[in-house]
């Protein structure tokens, strides 16, 4: 028996290292998505991850694990299933309709994570995938306090639903870092807080990632999207300690265009804007003229290859900006395009907010 449970370790611990490198490879392919080249991303998913699925069902799901791990086993094989289910979806044959497909995958994809990350305290290989590197995984607080961890709020008459991460060992005496994440055009607030979850835990931020109340953002002023958020800040802060001279907003895409739109909108609330792959709509152009946060520093962000908006119209973006004295910063990613910005706000948009000073109280 003691030799049948060693093996059943030693299979886990292999399993472990091969599920870290499928997501690590899915990441980046993700973050790197050309359309033009589906069948090439698809042949480099199947070299990095191999047989990796076929094989979990064929040898691990079957076993019979030891009894000190008897209630991990099937949540465990719960989570490889939806992600192996992400990867096959992910391998359709591309077509005009493959985007479709590819929405599929990254919804199958993050709720193998959200199972996975339930179990990350008896997945040690598998729990570093949740840190970045060197950071050390925060200590859960004692029972009987604020929820912490993700935490699902579904939508109501006043607000759409949103989700929030607050980290584990939570407390209100250490007022918390908040970063609005926005995302892209159908997408999903519960899908796009995943970029930002290995910042969040290892500097101990918190994260809220809307849901538009529409299929993308309402970009209009004013827009039933800013009373949505606004009235998820409202809640957040009631029920957490939010430090409101540390608070950041960045989006992908729509969620890029609607940065800049909320950020104006309510410039009162935010120390810095980040759009990724996004655009300024003609909306905000009354805002611009009026001035409206000018204060609020700018980071803009957006790859020479985005096939859905232009880099040249993103360059006359900032060169307008500047120009009627808006604090802006720009980086142009010479190998990017438009896609899911995983290493982007880990290696950019995170020091940059960390650069800035407190934002001083009204």
């Amino acid at each position: 028996m003691a030799r049948d449970d060693e093996a059943y370790r030693a299979t886990l611990t292999t399993l472990q290292h091969e599920i870290v490198n499928f997501l690590r490879t899915f990441e980046a392919i993700q973050e790197d998505l050309r359309l033009g080249a589906v069948a090439e991303m698809q042949a480099q998913l199947v070299a990095a991850v191999g047989d990796t699925f076929r094989r979990f069902d064929a040898t691990f799901a079957p076993l019979t694990p030891p009894d000190s791990m008897a209630d991990l086993h099937q949540p465990l094989c719960a989570a490889i299933t939806e992600l192996g289910k992400a990867c096959n979806v992910f391998m359709t044959k591309p077509s005009r309709d493959w985007t479709l497909a590819f929405l599929y995958s990254r919804r199958d994809f993050c709720r193998g994570l959200y199972q996975l990350y339930e179990l990350r305290g008896r997945l040690p290989i598998i729990a570093e995938h949740f840190l970045m590197p060197g950071a050390s995984a925060p200590v859960t607080a004692a029972p009987g306090g604020a929820l912490t961890g993700f935490i699902q709020h579904k939508r109501n008459d006043e607000r759409s639903d949103y989700t929030l991460y607050i980290p584990e060992d939570y407390s209100p005496d250490k007022p918390l870092t908040l970063i609005v994440a926005l995302h892209g055009g159908y997408g999903q607030g519960s899908e796009y807080v995943w970029t930002w979850l290995r910042p969040a835990r290892s500097r101990g931020y918190a994260i809220l990632a809307p849901k538009s109340v529409g299929n993308t953002w309402d970009m209009t002023v004013p827009s039933r999207d800013t009373q949505s958020v606004g009235r998820m800040f409202d809640e957040v802060t009631r029920e957490y300690s939010i430090d409101r001279e540390r608070v950041y907003l960045t989006g992908l895409s729509d969620g890029g265009i609607f940065t800049y739109i909320l950020g104006l909108e309510r410039s009162e609330l935010f120390r810095g804007l980040a759009p990724i792959a996004g655009a300024l709509h003609l909306v905000v152009d009354q805002m611009l003229r009026e001035g409206r946060g000018k204060d609020t520093p700018i980071f803009v962000i957006h790859g020479v290859h985005d096939f859905i908006f232009p880099v040249a119209f993103t360059r006359q973006t900032n060169q307008l900006l500047k120009q009627i004295g808006y604090n802006v910063k720009y980086e142009e990613l010479p190998d990017w395009g438009h896609a899911i910005p995983y290493s982007i706000n880990e290696r950019l948009v995170l020091p940059w907010f960390e650069s800035l000073p407190a934002k001083q109280p009204s």
